[in-house]
């Protein structure tokens, strides 16, 4: 005959429950160890950073260093200033380019109108004035060269500052003309 157990679905249950506390309790030990392992894995990382950080500080508060940091401190300094100085004269630069009073084609346009019997002894440029000396042999040839320089386009002002036989030989004059060239804006 066969035995009957009353109990035997208890038993079963009793089974599953012990399979399935294996499994909470495995979970958790693996939650456990992951956390375990990560904290020691960054601690170690960490102490491995911090022995790095005193390396490269013992490093820099070596004297050799730190008078080559001082040097370093020093040349960047001088580039910045050199920098300032240069930004200065690109400025410069480009505001005498955009200037251009005096250039070739003024410089043509005076001498390409002097008369024939008109020498000139010097010419003198400076800022917006041009200062022309040199001698003639009449003065009306004088008086026509200063109006065909007061008919230029770039001439503001012209104007004979002085004309006379004394500072020339004998049967010429020397004169000394003043243009004053317009302002370029």
């Amino acid at each position: 005959m066969r035995d009957l157990n009353f109990f035997g679905p208890y038993e079963s249950k009793k089974k599953q429950r012990i399979n399935t506390n294996i499994y909470v309790y495995g979970v958790v030990v693996l939650v456990v160890f992951i956390i375990i392992t990560s904290f020691a894995f960054n601690t170690i990382k960490l102490l491995i950073l911090e022995n790095q950080t005193k390396t490269i500080n013992k490093k820099l508060n070596n004297t050799e260093i730190q008078a080559q940091i001082k040097e370093a401190s020093n040349i960047n300094s001088q580039i910045e200033v050199l920098n300032n100085y240069n930004n200065a004269l690109i400025d410069i630069s480009q505001k005498v380019k955009q200037r251009n009073n005096v250039s070739d084609e003024i410089l043509n346009d005076i001498s390409k109108d002097v008369p024939s019997n008109i020498a000139f002894k010097n010419i003198d440029i400076e800022n917006n004035v041009i200062k022309i000396k040199g001698i003639a042999s009449d003065w009306v040839s004088v008086a026509q060269y200063v109006h065909t320089l007061g008919q230029l386009s770039r001439m503001q002002d012209v104007t004979v500052n002085s004309i006379d036989q004394s500072g020339a030989v004998e049967g010429e004059y020397s004169f000394d003309i003043k243009c004053v060239l317009k302002e370029v804006d």
